[in-house]
């Protein structure tokens, strides 16, 4: 065996003696000791720390063993996670912004869920995330009032979706059964989208999307066996797809039967930069043109949220401007008259 060869062989025993030291113990172990114990120099042992540290944190993103000023440690037992600072700060925004949903009855799993994130992190990353927290603000305009039962409601939607059940519920003080197809969160609201189920012989009904905070009672059903029966991988499939498409044609949460090409100008450069910065909708179409005085134009294409389309262009008041459809200009301008005529002629 070569000299080069007996070096790498102990330098192989060494980093496994270390590894099962940290196994067995997982209290410190200091550089010194290590190094008189297998007789090479502080150095070598710090050299055999990173080695380790590069090949199980590293690669695992946990925290396997700790590195301190002059000593080692083992942390397989608890083996946090060892973050990246952009994951870190991923994390730390997923927590915060789940946090005003959770009011109330949420309020309690929101704190196991955070004990349960601080229990795999390390020290140092768990008082940076309760650091952060003091200087982070979450609006909650728009959030309904009545949060208390969306994560129970929210529960029984997806398992019912996995196991291919009918969920029946009250809603609008009637006792309605759902078959459903996906959750929808927009606006700061949660929208359960499916079917009205009619049996044994109703008939076939279009998607629709419900507000779940208006929803009362929820519970989930078997499915009737005159319904039919499918595979699971292609009842998943198939509502995604559904649910997809129907989302697709909305602006925010409101639809309607008729989808039309919306053809908005804008007026204000100040504005237009404003609409360009942000994505309103997958499709839409943002160009800079110079006629009329207009310096933009957005296409939102085959939509069906008319009113979303009115309260979004009469947000911006006079910088953008309705061109197409014709028949929807006319209503928005009938609909500025009235404002004016009975609510601001004075």
């Amino acid at each position: 065996m070569s000299k080069v060869h007996r070096a790498h062989v102990r330098h192989r025993e060494r980093l496994l003696s270390m590894l099962a030291e940290m196994l067995l113990d997982s209290r410190r172990h200091w550089i010194r000791d290590a190094a008189e114990r297998y007789g090479v120099s502080q150095e070598k042992i710090r050299r055999d720390i990173k080695y380790l540290e590069k090949m199980f944190n590293q690669r695992n993103q946990r925290e396997y063993i700790i590195r301190g000023h002059g000593y080692y440690q083992g942390n397989f037992a608890r083996a946090v996670a060892n973050l990246s600072p952009e994951v870190r700060l991923y994390l730390f925004l997923a927590l915060r912004q789940v946090q005003p949903l959770l009011k109330g009855e949420g309020e309690r799993a929101y704190q196991e869920l955070l004990e349960h994130t601080y229990s795999v992190l390390r020290e140092e990353d768990v008082r940076r995330l309760k650091e952060w927290s003091g200087f982070y603000f979450v609006s909650e305009y728009g959030f309904p009032r009545n949060r208390t039962h969306f994560y129970r409601a929210l529960q029984d939607v997806f398992e019912a979706i996995r196991y291919d059940q009918i969920l029946q519920f009250e809603h609008r003080g009637g006792r309605k059964y759902f078959d459903p197809y996906g959750v929808y969160y927009a606006k700061h609201l949660f929208y359960l989208i499916g079917k009205i189920v009619k049996w044994p012989d109703g008939p076939d009904l279009p998607l629709i999307h419900l507000r779940l905070d208006r929803i009362r009672d929820i519970s989930r059903i078997s499915r009737p066996s005159s319904l039919g029966r499918r595979k699971k991988a292609d009842i998943w499939e198939y509502k995604r797809n559904h649910a997809e498409k129907y989302i697709k044609q909305m602006l925010e949460a409101e639809h309607s039967k008729v989808k039309q090409d919306y053809v908005i100008r804008i007026y204000d450069p100040n504005v237009f930069e404003r609409i360009r910065e942000k994505q309103w909708h997958p499709d839409q179409r943002i160009r800079e043109i110079r006629e009329r005085g207009a310096v933009g134009e957005i296409v939102f294409p085959k939509i069906t949220s008319w009113m979303e389309i009115k309260k979004w262009v009469l947000g911006w008041g006079s910088a953008v401007e309705l061109v197409k459809p014709a028949e929807k200009r006319r209503e928005l301008r009938d609909e500025i008259q009235t404002m004016f005529y009975k609510r601001y002629q004075s």
